[in-house]
Parts: structure tokens; C-alpha cells; sequence
């Protein structure tokens, strides 16, 4: 590792014809990863499997109201993990998964990301993408982590017979999660000088944006992956001269 940077979590390879799936939302209002992973024989699988975050709409362990909306999408992806390795990277819609996937798939929380990974000699580092957003964004997703406010939150929804899942779920749905952000790939450069200065890698993968964008500065090559929620694409590893590419795939006959 260079001097005075740094990555977080034990270290991983990347297996040649990896998956990555980013911001798939998923919810009962929005079934297309369910529709596109249940129709895959086990032996048509990965080697390996990369949930970049967002996987789910609405997914909070440690509020029972939202996990039984999502029982059918969790057993599929623990039912996938009996056949191809699963490392599952926390989002800011699905958090505190240990206790829903940590015995059949690694879960990674967001203070343990970036997760440094390796393809040959090349570090790649995964991140979910929700970083270096401020403070009152820090703020916010520290309390919305927190166990004790998501217990009292799946309390009072019990009581008001799922008023607040019904309101975050309506909220959800209004949001367009196809957009372009103006000016990305220059705020994202000025990001990752900024991430450069902080960590050890040579390739910066991440989602959240929904910007399904690549290109390299200084020396380094930035991805931010496709929202499989806006196509139904998703990138697989492959090999290539530079050390890696990132092919991207689409579910044909998208319904």
C-alpha cells in the first residue's frame, strides 16, 4: 500500500466475470432485479456476485415493518449465495443487513467501506457512493442507522398500522431514479482528488449517482455504475489489456 493512505476492511479479489448491481430499488412496486435474478439457473450464476447498495428500496433490519414487504427478494439472494459468493455493500435505502444476510453472504456497513478489492496487481476500491456529502448528511445517516431509532420508528409504524413505511414508500415512488446530473464528471473529479489524498487505489468503483459514467483522471479511473432500476444493466469484470474492463449487460425483453 502507498505511505499515509488507506482502505477499510479485510481485502477481497475480484473473480474474472464478476457481477456488479447497483441501485437496483427494489420493492414490491418495482420487481424487475427479482424477475431478472429468479429466472437464472444456479449453474448460469457468477463466480461472484458484487450488491453495490440500493439493492432494495426500503430495507431496514432493524425495522421488522420493512423486511416483510422484501421477504421474497431476501430469500432469493440468500438462496443465490448457496451458489456464487455474495459480498453485499450497504446503500443509504438498505442498511444494518448483518442480521438479514451476514450468515450466508459477507455484509459490508458503510463505515467499513470503501472495500478495497484486487484484480491482478490493480486496487479497486467499492464504495457505495453516498461520500464526502457534508455534514448534515453525516448527521442524517448516523441517525437513520441507528438501532435504537429504527426500533422506536418500527414501533410507532406498528402502532399507526404502517403509516411511516406507507409514507417512505410513497415518497419512494415519486422520485425518478433516471436523471442526469449536470456538470458530474467535473464535480466528480474534484471528488477524487480529494478521495486520492485519502486512499490506496487505482480504480474508484461506486453507484448512487445513476450516472453510468467512466473515465480516468490522473492516473486513476473513476465508475460510477448503471442504476439497474432506470434499464435493468449491470457490468460484469472482464480482463483486458489495461488490467480491467467493465462490460455492461442488459436484461433483454425488459417487461
Amino acid at each position: 500500500m502507498r505511505s499515509g493512505k488507506r482502505g477499510f476492511g479485510a481485502e477481497v479479489r475480484l473473480k474474472e466475470g464478476a457481477w456488479f448491481i447497483a441501485d437496483a430499488h427494489y420493492a414490491h412496486y418495482n420487481p424487475a432485479l427479482y424477475r431478472f435474478l429468479s429466472s437464472i439457473e444456479a449453474s448460469d450464476l457468477p463466480p461472484q456476485m458484487i450488491l453495490m447498495g440500493d439493492i432494495f428500496d426500503l430495507l431496514f433490519a432493524d425495522a421488522p415493518n420493512s423486511i416483510e414487504p422484501n421477504l421474497k427478494m431476501v430469500d432469493l439472494l440468500k438462496r443465490i449465495s448457496e451458489s456464487c459468493e455474495v459480498i453485499y455493500l450497504e446503500g443509504n435505502h438498505d442498511f444494518g443487513l448483518e442480521k438479514l444476510f451476514g450468515e450466508t453472504m459477507r455484509v459490508v456497513k458503510r463505515a467499513d467501506q470503501p472495500l478495497m478489492a484486487s484484480f491482478g496487481p490493480q486496487r479497486v476500491a467499492l464504495h457505495h457512493g453516498d461520500l464526502l456529502q457534508g455534514v448534515m448528511y453525516e448527521i442524517y445517516t448516523a441517525l437513520i442507522r441507528n438501532p435504537s431509532i429504527d426500533r422506536l420508528l418500527n414501533r410507532i409504524d406498528t402502532l399507526k398500522a404502517g403509516a411511516i413505511i406507507g409514507w417512505l414508500e410513497n415518497y419512494n415512488r415519486k422520485k425518478e431514479p433516471c436523471y442526469r446530473i449536470e456538470g458530474f464528471e467535473t464535480r466528480m473529479r474534484q471528488r477524487l482528488d480529494l478521495l486520492m489524498k485519502r486512499y490506496d487505489f487505482d480504480i474508484w468503483v461506486e453507484g448512487h449517482y445513476h450516472q453510468d459514467m467512466g473515465f480516468e483522471h490522473r492516473g486513476r479511473r473513476y465508475r460510477n455504475l448503471p442504476a439497474f432500476a432506470c434499464d435493468q444493466s449491470w457490468v460484469v469484470v472482464k480482463s483486458s489489456p489495461n488490467g480491467i474492463d467493465f462490460e455492461e449487460k442488459k436484461v433483454r425483453n425488459v417487461v
